[in-house]
């Protein structure tokens, strides 16, 4: 299996980005769960869907970072490869 190297909240904390050894940048936004069930630890569950997957890099993603304005993310990879998503 791949290992997760970095994860990031975004600046307004709607999305989470996560990346790693599969070369991959992963972005994930939280999903609207139907809460059934009675069991109070329940709740605080968060559901998130990966919205967009971005291969790109061709070695390790060790790094990420959100714009200040979350308009975009950067990841930085051991390939020397530093691309703006």
């Amino acid at each position: 299996g791949s290992s997760v190297l970095a994860v990031r909240f975004s600046t307004n904390g709607k999305y989470l980005a996560s990346a790693g050894d599969d070369a991959c940048v992963c972005v994930y936004a939280p999903t609207k769960s139907s809460f059934t069930g009675g069991n109070l630890m329940d709740q605080s569950v968060e559901h998130w869907t990966r919205i967009k997957l971005c291969r790109g890099h061709t070695l390790d993603v060790v790094g990420l970072a959100w714009a200040p304005d979350d308009s975009h993310l950067v990841s930085c990879s051991l390939d020397s490869d530093a691309p703006i998503i």
